[in-house]
């Protein structure tokens, strides 16, 4: 291997879709993936973006076939299970997808990556903790401006290189008025990002 020939800078984007949904029933937007994608997605750096998300019951499955569908079309990579008509799923299913982004979140920084969360979950502070021992850039998507109960707690958000608080930030949201083909389409540019410590 050539040792000039330099590295290329690598993102992972890992999107809780339980706490995405908890943010736009808040919020009243919708969150821009392909915007965010597109902004890390700057200087050339590869993002790889993945959505944790299971369906609760064939209603929902049916529900978020379409959105499904779309996260695939954009290369957006869904983890979550179908098993809702299993006895054990029912008492499995919450907080199942927080350790399968914790996974691949520490399988990103094996190899390298940068990480983004779309999260704010509390359970996320031991590997945000083991990430920041591991000398791993982190930024943490979420919004301060919604109840206690989404908005990530505060040992969570100090732990972050950066946070970004969308209640602050219009760039990663849809436009609110205009026509939706899809679910996600590109945003418009907005202020920087808030800076954490």
């Amino acid at each position: 291997m050539n040792k000039d020939t330099p590295t290329l800078a690598r993102t992972t984007l890992l999107i809780d879709g339980s706490h995405v949904d908890r943010l736009k029933t808040k919020l009243g937007r919708v969150i821009d993936f392909q915007g965010l994608i597109a902004h890390f997605s700057e200087g050339g750096t590869t993002v790889s973006a993945h959505y944790y998300r299971d369906s609760r019951d064939s209603a929902e499955q049916a529900r978020m076939a379409r959105f499904f569908d779309w996260l695939a079309r954009h290369d957006i990579e869904r983890h979550g299970v179908d098993d809702f008509n299993e006895p054990w799923y029912v008492r499995e299913r919450y907080g199942s997808n927080l350790v399968a982004l914790a996974s691949d979140a520490l399988e990103a920084a094996e190899k390298g990556d940068s990480l983004v969360f779309l999260a704010g979950d509390a359970k996320l502070v031991p590997l945000l903790e083991r990430l920041e021992d591991l000398d791993v850039p982190v930024t943490l998507i979420s919004s301060l401006s919604v109840p206690n109960s989404i908005a990530p707690p505060p040992p969570l958000v100090a732990l972050a290189e950066t946070f970004i608080d969308l209640a602050r930030d219009d760039r990663f949201f849809l436009p609110e008025h205009g026509p939706e083909e899809t679910p996600h389409a590109p945003t418009r540019p907005g202020p920087a990002d808030r800076r954490i410590g």
